[in-house]
């Protein structure tokens, strides 16, 4: 099958506390959950979502480095869907609210933000909610 191009469906937790019900749910639709800790605030989502930073996997975390505690990090959650049919984008949605699982921020990742840093969606996010305030 020569050309044919395989999309893994992703979500990208940061700063969420108890990903338990997320890797429940996902794992029921296929969808690959990375924990994205304070280790990476400064990498891009590109290299995120494709693996390409040592501290990003799904089991453990990282230690934070110094450059980014001096920052100060945000106490926001953030959610990151990556490459997710329509299909498991509304029914992950569904479900988290049915669960009444609490996160503060979520995105989509697309061609423009997947160059962003962590730390540049965080901010774009925070823009945006603030003019629905």
């Amino acid at each position: 099958m020569k050309g044919l191009l395989f999309i893994m469906e992703k979500l990208i937790c940061f700063q969420i506390e108890n990903t338990r019900e997320i890797e429940r749910r996902a794992s029921n639709m296929k969808i690959r959950v990375v924990k994205a800790d304070a280790s990476i605030y400064n990498e891009t989502l590109d290299n995120i979502v494709n693996g390409k930073i040592s501290s990003v996997n799904s089991t453990s975390s990282a230690s934070i480095s110094p450059a980014v505690t001096d920052n100060k990090l945000p106490s926001d959650s953030i959610l990151i869907f990556c490459d997710l049919s329509e299909k498991h984008l509304n029914r992950v949605l569904f479900e988290l609210k049915s669960r009444k699982v609490q996160i503060d921020l979520k995105a989509i990742l697309t061609p423009t933000n997947r160059r962003w840093t962590l730390r540049q969606l965080h901010g774009e996010l925070n823009r945006e909610r603030a003019s629905f305030t």
